[in-house]
């Protein structure tokens, strides 16, 4: 029996100029490697998370809290790699961390 999962939360922008093209590109390669669906919507916008041209049109500034939607089977692992990469303020490697 292969059940489809929804799930909801909410994250906050934490890097200092926003969501823009480097936390973009963490998010977007992180998400294709899920099969579930993956959005993040703001201010009335909705996002395909595995679109970075989609996370863009977001516009999200830093402290922007954005709702999260995965939807599928493996959502509940999806979600969490989104959430993790937010609550670490997406780090560049080699930085340390």
């Amino acid at each position: 029996m292969s059940e489809t999962s929804i799930i909801q939360r909410q994250v906050t922008v934490t890097c200092e100029n926003g969501l823009h093209l480097s936390p973009i590109s963490q998010l977007v390669r992180r998400a294709v490697g899920f099969a579930s669906t993956i959005s993040l919507s703001f201010d009335g916008r909705r996002a395909d998370v595995k679109s970075a041209f989609d996370l863009m049109l977001l516009a999200a500034p830093a402290g922007a809290v954005l709702d999260l939607e995965t939807s599928g089977a493996d959502a509940h692992q999806a979600a969490d790699a989104i959430c993790q990469l937010f609550q670490s303020g997406f780090p560049l490697p080699g930085n340390g961390t």
